[in-house]
């Protein structure tokens, strides 16, 4: 058989992926918000611009970022965080590790094709950065999704902790001989698409697909939509057989899609709640090693059937219940690998040692 024509037997049965080219000139800059209205702050935005774009893409689209950096006083870097980038290892952001941060005053290009699908996230991977601002949603569409067809319009939802002071402060004093027991920073606040009492209008009837990311820095969160049941159809770029829950646990970098039906009516708006873990006891083990008087650990937003309606507190939750996501199975029927041939054990301690080095 000729060479070429093997060579064309070969190249016929690789995938074939038709995508746009989308470019970004992206300048990363100081930008002062106040999402918990609480205490204006820098943050380090995009173009001017805080909170940050959510990106939207289609399955195979080609991805050209231009990123200067602006910001003077800090290196940065921009990571797609659940993006395998096969082939383009070089492009996933991560300093130190596939590239060399981008100092002041310089340009790295990101250039790429997304081969994926689902619900992702973009982010500084610079020092612990990406709390001070520099963080939002992304979207991988697919019109040959499992899903196509059961729902009418999409939505996204970021959820994450907030901090009234600087990462460079607060990192400091985590790694420090004068925490001795290495206790996390404390979060101020809670946000829900980086702002508070976030309204989300939605049409009687409809059906939604919500993406859920947790773009914490450090705290995980329960969330629920009161009077409506979720089916959660994707996790980390994963989509699942349809499960129906009354509340999602999310921890930070996780993303879901859930399904939801609205109400026939257009009377009442109902509460979103995101609540983070504070795992809270007089135990030594816990999640926050202290929890502040002032802290308000909840974050609500609504859903908005009706302007002239009131937008109610929610109810006191008694006790949490989240969906167990070991219960999700693929939609594609993927099955479970079997017994390993071989294992190895590992025995792993995290002491505290009591100095701070820990």
């Amino acid at each position: 058989m000729a060479p070429w024509f093997l060579l064309a037997a070969f190249f016929a049965y690789l995938p074939v992926i038709n995508g746009a080219t989308i470019d970004y000139d992206w300048d990363i800059t100081w930008v002062t918000a106040n999402p918990d209205g609480a205490k204006d702050r820098p943050v380090i935005g995009i173009n001017g611009q805080w909170p940050l774009p959510v990106l939207n893409f289609t399955k195979g689209d080609r991805v050209v970022a231009n990123v200067h950096n602006s910001l003077k006083n800090q290196s940065t870097s921009i990571h797609w965080h659940g993006l395998f980038q096969n082939g383009t290892t070089h492009m996933d952001g991560s300093p130190m590790s596939t590239q060399c941060e981008i100092p002041p005053g310089a340009t790295l290009t990101y250039n790429f094709t997304i081969d994926q699908t689902g619900t992702y996230w973009y982010h500084s991977h610079t020092r612990g950065q990406y709390p001070n601002g520099i963080r939002q949603a992304l979207i991988v569409s697919d019109p040959k999704n499992p899903y196509a067809g059961h729902y009418e319009e999409e939505r996204v939802i970021t959820l994450s902790d907030w901090y009234h002071d600087q990462m460079p402060m607060l990192l400091e004093q985590f790694v420090s001989v004068t925490n001795p027991t290495g206790a996390e920073p404390v979060p101020d606040a809670a946000l829900m698409n980086d702002t508070q009492n976030l309204a989300v209008a939605v049409e009687p009837g409809k059906t939604y697909l919500f993406r859920l990311v947790n773009v914490a820095a450090f705290a995980s969160q329960y969330f629920w939509i009161e009077g409506h049941t979720m089916k959660i159809v994707e996790v980390d770029g994963v989509w699942t057989d349809a499960a129906e829950t009354d509340m999602i646990y999310i921890t930070a970098a996780q993303r879901y899609s859930i399904l939801v039906t609205m109400k026939d009516e257009a009377k009442k708006n109902y509460a979103m709640v995101g609540s983070m873990d504070t795992n809270y006891t007089d135990e030594p083990e816990t999640l926050f090693d202290k929890l502040p008087p002032s802290l308000d650990y909840n974050v609500t937003g609504w859903l908005v059937y009706n302007n002239s309606a009131i937008r109610p507190t929610p109810a006191v939750v008694d006790e949490f219940k989240p969906y167990d996501d070991f219960n999700l199975a693929p939609a594609d029927g993927r099955k479970l690998y079997g017994a390993a041939d071989h294992t190895v054990q590992l025995d792993l301690t995290m002491d505290n040692l009591g100095d701070g080095a820990n």
